[in-house]
């Protein structure tokens, strides 16, 4: 680091000489340069003659004054019903926006950018905690949560102040601190799932919330766009026409199929069995474990781990038919790594907080249809209390499966003394008494209509598509859960039915229908180059990029680890010296420079154990 020295009164040689001897970088100013020096008063006149008005933010406004301002027509006539700033935009060099905005628009009292961020624009925006209409604008409205600069684009300074209004706000009772219950009415109009709140962490690494929204928030945004609420019932390939229950005849030139999965229940029709993979599915499970005081949970994916770590005051028995928690997505160590979430222990306990390993392994050997899939933080807007005394109590049941299940009339052998309404069977000869049994075993894809029976099918239902994600009916295309990928598949990337690639597969399947319409020549996206995923587990980030868990490498790699208990885990994937992929949990701040790691496929071998020193800064390698 370089030492900034301000030479006032000591000889530069003297000095340098001194330094050296320390053996440090050193940077010098002489003191011609930082000696201050009078200025008439004619000379600082024509200074402040030069600062434009507009720009010039040393007044200090009264807090008083912007909550006056906040209520007036010239406010009113400026932004409108709108917070402040929606209608701003960065101004950035490049695709994306850098992860963070810039420190501060203004320097000694002037702005000082071209595009200062929404509070630094306008002097009469105060960050107090008075000022709670100001606060409110920052603040969601689904979580309760501040808003991120990199949807608001205040600069950091402004963040902070924006910050510390808020906890004063709460701490002084001018903003509650409790998010409302949403309560849908199904019945009155269609709902649709809109993705907002993204955040470039790389190329392809996104971050992004899923919110439902009215389907009047799209045809009012799009004058050209037409939302039909029915349900489709025959799909006529020959003469392109649609038929809908209501009897509507929709023709049609090119038509994309994106009715997702139906839940894979370990048992049809039984009413003690509810398949969580819908809104609907959530609204009724979170109205049954209100009168629950045990309930059993079958599955190893994304939605069992968020509910077993979400649900409070029920006894949760999770059966997994794998080694480890979570399998979908992590490795054993990483589970391990969750395991004192699970069972409840304290975050908040006070742990030395440096990294206690940091590990190279090496190893060797062959190798029902429904509504929209839930997003991302599902679980935010529902009430999943039970009955019990006992705030959470878990216990799971590795490497087995449901063989049976059984109804209190049925059962006649059981460890319980207390009777249940249903009883669960497991593989491993044990017999569970609970209230009901939820179901999170994975997804079918929806591909069984009326009309599409001559369809490509893969092994698993979906339909296959090309790289177009035009299925094998010319002009049908497919994106999302219902489709299977049948193209040469880059190293790096592989279908996975998670929201991330629904989203990707949305955005590139409308690219290659218009292009399509258009006669244009058009690429596939880029990002099919790379598998990337970002998710919340037990409330930390979870970020997988590539082959994360070493798929397509036939066990022949090696694995950089450094773990730092409750704070954060990275797991990196070499194969002969480069980068094939991560698992990042935790704010690691990594996600940018392994997914250009696994990109570029730098040789990594000279840098050895060095990627994972938390004392190096590794990024500044790869600049």
């Amino acid at each position: 680091m370089s030492l900034l020295i301000r030479v006032l009164g000591l000889t530069r040689t003297s000095l340098q000489s001194t330094l050296t001897k320390r053996n440090v970088p050193v940077r010098l100013i002489s003191s011609s340069h930082t000696c201050c020096q009078e200025e008439n008063n004619d000379t600082e006149n024509n200074k402040e003659n030069t600062i434009d008005p507009s720009k010039d933010r040393r007044q200090i406004i009264p807090v008083e004054t912007s909550i006056e301002y906040m209520l007036s027509s010239a406010y009113k006539q400026t932004y409108g019903d709108d917070p402040v700033w929606t209608k701003y935009r960065r101004n950035h060099k490049g695709q994306f926006p850098p992860r963070k905005t810039r420190k501060t628009c203004i320097r000694a009292g002037i702005i000082s950018c071209g595009s200062p961020c929404p509070i630094c624009r306008d002097e009469y925006l105060i960050l107090d905690h008075r000022n709670v209409k100001l606060l409110e604008q920052f603040i969601s409205k689904y979580t309760g949560e501040v808003l991120h600069y990199s949807k608001t684009g205040i600069c950091q300074k402004k963040y902070k102040e924006l910050l510390i209004a808020v906890i004063k706000a709460k701490d002084y009772g001018t903003l509650t601190l409790d998010v409302p219950l949403r309560e849908y009415d199904y019945s009155e109009c269609p709902l649709i799932k809109t993705v907002t709140n993204i955040i470039p962490l790389g190329k392809t690494v996104m971050q992004f919330d899923i919110e439902e929204k009215n389907a009047k928030t799209l045809t009012e945004k799009y004058a050209s766009l037409q939302v039909i609420h029915d349900t489709v019932i025959n799909i006529d390939v020959n003469e392109k026409c649609i038929k809908t229950q209501t009897g509507r005849l929709i023709k049609y030139t090119k038509l994309c199929l994106c009715n997702g999965g139906r839940p894979k229940l370990i048992a049809e029709n039984n009413k003690f069995i509810i398949g969580i993979r819908d809104t609907e599915s959530v609204i009724q499970f979170s109205q049954k474990i209100q009168n629950a005081r045990k309930i059993v949970v079958v599955g190893n994916g994304g939605i069992a781990t968020e509910l077993v770590h979400e649900v409070k005051n029920v006894e949760v028995v999770w059966v997994i038919k794998d080694k480890h928690i979570s399998a979908t997505f992590i490795d054993p160590g990483a589970a391990e790594f969750f395991l004192q979430d699970v069972y409840n222990t304290d975050k908040s306990e006070n742990t030395d907080i440096k990294p206690i390993r940091r590990m190279r392994y090496t190893t060797t050997g062959p190798s029902k249809e429904g509504g929209p899939a839930l997003g991302p933080d599902w679980h935010n807007n529902f009430i999943i209390k039970g009955t019990s005394s006992i705030c959470r109590k878990v216990q799971i049941e590795y490497e087995c499966e449901v063989n049976e299940i059984l109804t209190k009339e049925e059962i006649t052998e059981c460890s319980d003394i207390e009777k249940w309404p249903v009883y669960v069977k497991l593989t491993n000869g044990k017999i569970i008494g609970c209230d009901f049994i939820v179901s999170a075993t994975g997804v079918v894809p929806n591909s069984n209509l009326m009309g599409l029976e001559n369809l490509e099918k893969g092994e698993d239902e979906g339909l296959c598509v090309d790289w177009k994600l035009e299925t094998s009916e010319k002009d049908v295309y497919a994106a999302g859960d219902i489709c299977t990928a049948r193209w040469e598949i880059a190293k790096h990337w592989f279908q996975m039915r998670l929201w991330t690639q629904a989203h990707q597969m949305g955005i590139y399947a409308a690219k290659s229908m218009t292009s399509s319409l258009k006669k244009e020549d058009y690429m596939q996206d880029f990002c099919f180059e790379l598998f990337t995923h970002v998710t919340k587990f037990f409330d930390y980030k979870v970020v997988l990029i590539g082959l994360y868990n070493g798929q397509k490498l036939d066990k022949n790699y090696e694995i950089l680890l450094r773990v730092t208990r409750k704070e954060e885990y990275i797991k990196l994937i070499l194969e002969n010296g480069r980068l094939q992929g991560a698992v990042l949990i935790g704010d690691t701040n990594l996600e940018e420079m392994c997914e250009n790691l696994v990109l570029n496929q730098i040789d990594l071998t000279p840098y050895g154990e060095d990627i994972l020193d938390p004392d190096i800064d590794i990024e500044d390698y790869f600049d």
